[in-house]
């Protein structure tokens, strides 16, 4: 009797583990944190990282044109954001809302946007870049024409004018501004 006792003892504590408050897990999985905003994304992603986190195309949104810090969270946009990769006529041509892994871990990073290569290997052409937020559909920022080619990332060549799939590569706040909300900017959290 007193072995089951003790054993009742050990495993009654072992049942209530897995138990949380929901209300506290919804906040924890919504709630966006640091990672490496402001640097080259495929840098990592696309040598570091396995295949089904490499990236087709990605940067980071910022709130302001004037960045201090890259590490402060308080400076990126806050939020899911959409891509798209509009014509000369400003004619959707691509959406990274047709091509989104609602499971990604990305969505966890402040102010990531992103297209994993898994859902879309390529892009090819030349396109103005839409950054919306995913819940309103309102333009955070347009971009000046970008160009694109089929060729992968290449880590010894980041600024690629040919193929710009590394956005903070060449808006890393030296050569080009960063990425950042030009409208709309009471949406960045």
């Amino acid at each position: 009797m007193k072995r089951l006792y003790l054993l009742w003892l050990l495993l009654t504590p072992l049942l209530f583990v897995g138990c949380s408050d929901t209300q506290d897990e919804e906040s924890a999985s919504t709630t966006q944190g640091w990672h490496f905003q402001g640097r080259d994304c495929l840098a990592c992603h696309n040598y570091d990282l396995g295949a089904d986190k490499k990236l087709l195309v990605a940067g980071t949104l910022f709130k302001s044109s004037s960045v201090t810090d890259v590490n402060d969270l308080n400076e990126s946009c806050g939020g899911e954001f959409i891509i798209n990769f509009l014509d000369s006529s400003y004619a959707k041509q691509i959406s990274s809302r047709d091509y989104e892994d609602i499971n990604s871990d990305g969505y966890k990073g402040k102010g990531n946007i992103f297209m994993l290569s898994k859902m879309l290997d390529t892009l090819n052409g030349n396109y103005f870049i839409q950054i919306v937020d995913k819940d309103t559909n309102n333009t955070l920022a347009l971009s000046l024409n970008h160009s694109f080619n089929t060729s992968e990332y290449n880590i010894s060549n980041p600024v690629n004018y040919g193929n710009r799939l590394s956005c903070n590569a060449c808006h890393n706040g030296d050569t080009v501004s960063y990425i950042y909300a030009q409208s709309n900017q009471d949406i960045c959290e």
